[in-house]
């Protein structure tokens, strides 16, 4: 029942990112569909550092690789 309850809240969440937010409206326009879409989404996440949501769809739109700084790992 919970997994059930939190899969209904996030495509809620979904929904009325896709009804609200002009960031989302503009990148999918610009990548024409939802999977094409959410394949870049994901590919954002495994290679950039994002500091928002906001920030992921303005890569999206622009289609450039924001990176935020890395940070210095102690490799001893």
């Amino acid at each position: 029942m919970v997994f059930a309850t939190l899969m209904m809240l996030a495509f809620l969440v979904d929904q009325i990112q896709q009804l609200c937010c002009p960031l989302f409206q503009a990148a999918w326009a610009k990548w024409g569909s939802k999977r094409l879409l959410w394949e870049k989404m994901r590919a954002y996440f495994y290679i950039d550092a994002l500091e928002s949501m906001r920030h992921l769809f303005e890569a999206l739109c622009d289609d450039l690789h924001k990176s935020a700084p890395m940070l210095a790992s102690d490799s001893g």
